[in-house]
């Protein structure tokens, strides 16, 4: 696990729902919503660059890199900032905050001890 995707996070802070991020990129519906629901669903080249030119944004602000050897804490700090960061933006609820550690502790599973 070396690259995680933050769409989740980029939609919800943008108050934009999935059905509306799939039809405003253009992207296939799977593809769209694995990478909404999946954040080890790494995009393409070409989906990463309709992405970007939809919602004019950076690469940057769409994944995180998380090192591999790396405890639960440290993984979950990157995520958290991502959320912080959109807050400024937009209002979030609690529920949304506590949303990148959840997904770590998915991911990560038995890993992290």
């Amino acid at each position: 696990m070396a690259v995680l995707n933050n769409i989740k996070q980029f939609i919800d802070s943008r108050g934009i729902s999935r059905y509306r991020f799939w039809q405003d990129t253009g992207l296939g519906r799977d593809t769209a919503y694995r990478l909404c629901n999946d954040p080890t669903y790494i995009p393409t080249g070409g989906v990463l660059d309709k992405i970007c030119a939809t919602y004019k944004v950076q690469p940057g602000e769409l994944l995180t890199w998380v090192p591999d050897d790396c405890s639960n804490q440290n993984v979950v700090a990157p995520l958290q900032n991502i959320t912080s960061d959109t807050q400024s933006k937009t209002k979030t609820s609690s529920k949304e905050q506590q949303q990148p550690e959840s997904i770590i502790k998915i991911i990560l599973g038995s890993k992290s001890a």
